[in-house]
């Protein structure tokens, strides 16, 4: 069942409609035998091409262990990972996955669960709420999209409906509670988590600065606009390696690292996965990525190399 290079050959089983511009695809091992495991929050990567790879998250529970399940949102723009599996998967094809990796998984802690999803976001946030539901947890799902129609899982949430709110944005009547009415009414100690658009995320951050850092959790399912534009050149000390790499301006780190013989980890090459994440032992960092929070940012433990650069010449790096 696995590849050489860690990846899985999984078979399409099953492709379904989950709302306007979202389907729902099933996929199983080949041999029937359980797939790596995994918990809410944990994605995976897709293989559409050679040169192809995009990251969803997985459904929680899965229906068997042999099987993973995701939801798809067409995208207008983008490198076409979406458009392929629209419009040209075809059930019973194989394709290669990644074993599931979490970005985003659940604390545990004794306060209460408040979990913000816009659009496609409530992929993660469902298995969450499902997940503390089944544990006993105190929960609370926050769920805004265009219309009930344009929510995905919509009738199962509304048979779910202890803690859960539904926000319709394009209804028209009385406008529904932003993110910044929500939050303002939650005590610091609760745990917060938001995946959705790029700007709720951000917003998300903004509301939740004054907050505990513990406390606070989110997931961008899409890559920032600046993650893979050209910078500044700079240059790097590899610790461990005994090099130091020149990074030009049109080259990422994680570029550099591959042609200089490094052996470095990394999945997306867009900043979202944080599979190629690095410790940071000095020096200043321009962050492009979507996986560091703020304050992670602001202490630069660490970094994305496939899209965060250096801001100087004094970065030294655990490679």
């Amino acid at each position: 069942m696995a590849l050489s290079d860690g990846l899985l050959r999984v078979r399409l089983r099953a492709i379904e409609y989950g709302a306007p511009g979202i389907n729902l695809y099933t996929f199983e091992s080949l041999d029937g035998q359980p797939l790596p495991p995994y918990e809410p929050g944990a994605h995976v990567d897709v293989v559409m091409s050679p040169d192809l790879l995009r990251q969803y998250s997985l459904l929680w529970p899965a229906a068997e262990p042999s099987q993973y399940r995701i939801a798809v949102q067409l995208a207008e723009v983008g490198k076409g990972g979406s458009r392929k599996l629209h419009f040209e998967s075809v059930v019973g094809a194989t394709y290669e996955v990644s074993a599931p990796r979490n970005h985003f998984p659940l604390t545990p802690s004794d306060e209460a669960f408040h979990l913000f999803a816009g659009g496609i976001g409530i992929t993660p946030i469902i298995s969450m709420y499902r997940q503390l539901k089944a544990s006993g947890r105190t929960v609370f799902l926050y769920y805004w999209a265009a219309s009930a129609q344009h929510m995905l899982f919509h009738e199962a949430l509304c048979h779910e409906m202890e803690g859960v709110q539904l926000f319709h944005t394009r209804c028209g009547g009385e406008a529904p509670p932003r993110l910044k009415d929500v939050i303002a009414t939650l005590p610091h100690s609760a745990q917060l988590y938001c995946c959705g658009p790029q700007g709720m995320v951000d917003e998300f951050d903004q509301l939740t600065l004054d907050r505990p850092e513990a406390n606070t959790h989110r997931e961008r399912f899409s890559a920032t606009t600046d993650a893979l534009q050209a910078g500044d050149s700079f240059r790097v000390r590899l610790q461990r390696s005994g090099l130091t790499l020149t990074v030009p301006a049109e080259l990422s780190l994680l570029q550099v690292c591959e042609a200089a013989g490094v052996d470095v980890a990394y999945s997306c090459e867009e900043g979202v996965c944080g599979a190629c994440e690095v410790k940071v032992l000095s020096g200043q960092v321009e962050h492009r990525d979507t996986v560091l929070t703020p304050k992670q940012r602001e202490r630069s433990e660490s970094m994305m190399i496939c899209c965060s650069r250096g801001v100087d010449d004094s970065l030294v790096l655990d490679l």
